[in-house]
């Protein structure tokens, strides 16, 4: 196997959809601060478009859930000498409460980057020695930066699950445990839009749901870009919709109700999401 970093979310999409690679792998949600907003997105983009475009090459094929632990970095001699920490823009708030009490001047610049290998690769490149990161053990030893702090998340179990894109299924892992019931065993993705002019039109959508008991995981919004204050909402559904009758069937009625509905795809429940 052979692994292709990008430099951003947004080349993860490009490289699957251009058959570059097999499978991108895209951070979804984070259990401290949710959202992964530019994943939703660019999702969102990729799915819904504002024009007639070819569909995407690429679905929705599997999860995984992984620990996410962050370590301030830095080559500074002392606190006192550091100006300016970088990170990427999720890692602040689940960092918040040690940043409070980093005993740092007032006047220190919060900088965003694109990921916190390339907030490490600045320190890195720092000639002055006043900068430091939030990032992750393998960024310390591949820029060779000493770890200040280890383990600075504000909660211990912080855990980021990621989304892979292919077109597709990637191969089971071994040994992967397997729910008494098969339909729960998979997650259904959809994203759809409504005509918000039309009362209870979510409301109607939840009801076909909820008529053929079939549950939801999630359900979160984004705007659309398709028209102001028109809302893209994306829903995940306990069961495979190719062989779940109740899910396909509520999806159907659904489509009914909705100005464009997309099925994102089916995959596994990743096994650390059963486990707990």
């Amino acid at each position: 196997m052979e692994m292709y970093p990008q430099q951003a979310i947004a080349d993860c999409f490009n490289v699957v959809d251009s058959k570059q690679v097999d499978f991108a792998v895209v951070p979804f949600e984070n259990s401290t601060n949710g959202q992964v907003v530019y994943t939703y997105d660019l999702i969102r983009d990729w799915f819904i478009p504002k024009s007639s475009t070819a569909e995407p090459n690429f679905k929705i094929v599997a999860e995984q859930f992984v620990a996410i632990h962050h370590n301030f970095l830095t080559n500074a001699k002392s606190l006192s000498e550091i100006k300016t920490i970088y990170s990427h823009p999720q890692v602040w708030t689940q960092v918040s409460s040690f940043l409070e009490t980093l005993a740092v001047s007032p006047d220190v610049k919060k900088i965003d980057t694109t990921s916190t290998s390339k907030a490490a690769e600045l320190v890195h490149n720092d000639n002055t020695n006043t900068s430091a990161c939030i990032s992750s053990k393998m960024s310390s030893e591949l820029y060779k930066l000493p770890i200040l702090y280890e383990g600075v998340e504000d909660i211990p179990n912080n855990t980021t699950r990621f989304l892979v894109l292919g077109a597709s299924d990637p191969p089971l892992p071994p040994n992967n445990p397997q729910s008494t019931n098969p339909n729960e065993s998979y997650v259904t993705s959809i994203i759809f839009t409504l005509n918000h002019d039309d009362p209870g039109a979510l409301c109607d959508v939840l009801d076909a749901f909820r008529t053929r008991k079939v549950s939801m995981t999630s359900i979160n919004s984004r705007p659309s870009h398709l028209k102001q204050w028109q809302y893209v909402f994306f829903v995940e559904l306990v069961g495979d919709y190719k062989t779940f009758k109740d899910v396909s069937e509520s999806i159907e009625e659904v489509s009914e109700k909705c100005l464009d509905l997309v099925v994102l795809g089916s995959f596994k429940r990743s096994w650390r999401y059963q486990s707990k």
